[in-house]
């Protein structure tokens, strides 16, 4: 049986947030089938700070918290990283082969990784760390 567990990364939130963004749709009809199907998302402090700072940038201040107020009364699940993993995240930073890596997407590789959360929705390219995979709505 495939997990129902799906990471959520700075991309998707703001492609869902920006209704102008081209792949808007996209991750609306993610979202929906999350709820649909009963997935339990997970997100983590620094994505939510990377979110709220691109809405606040490129769209609105108060849309910048009122995603937060969304995030806060909601249902994801939201993983504060602790010193053992900003220090996992950085030994893989530092002993990955490609300099595209950043410290972002290495905490959040480690952040699902050590809470077996295997698929991660987003519209960028994921390294293939830890067996990861993006997640794709099925056919």
């Amino acid at each position: 049986m495939i997990s129902k567990k799906v990471y959520i990364a700075p991309s998707a939130f703001y492609s869902f947030i920006d209704r102008a963004h081209p792949k808007n749709e996209q991750t609306s009809a993610f979202f929906r089938y999350f709820g649909e199907q009963g997935y339990t998302l997970f997100t983590d402090t620094n994505t939510l700070a990377e979110t709220y700072n691109r809405i606040y940038k490129e769209i609105s201040p108060s849309l910048s918290k009122d995603f937060l107020r969304t995030i806060f009364l909601g249902n994801i699940n939201i993983i504060y990283p602790e010193e053992s993993d900003i220090k996992a995240a950085l030994k893989t930073l530092v002993s990955y082969q490609s300099t595209e890596l950043n410290f972002s997407q290495a905490l959040r590789a480690v952040l699902a990784n050590r809470r077996g959360i295997n698929q991660i929705f987003t519209l960028e390219y994921l390294h293939p760390l830890f067996g990861q995979s993006i997640f794709y709505l099925p056919i």
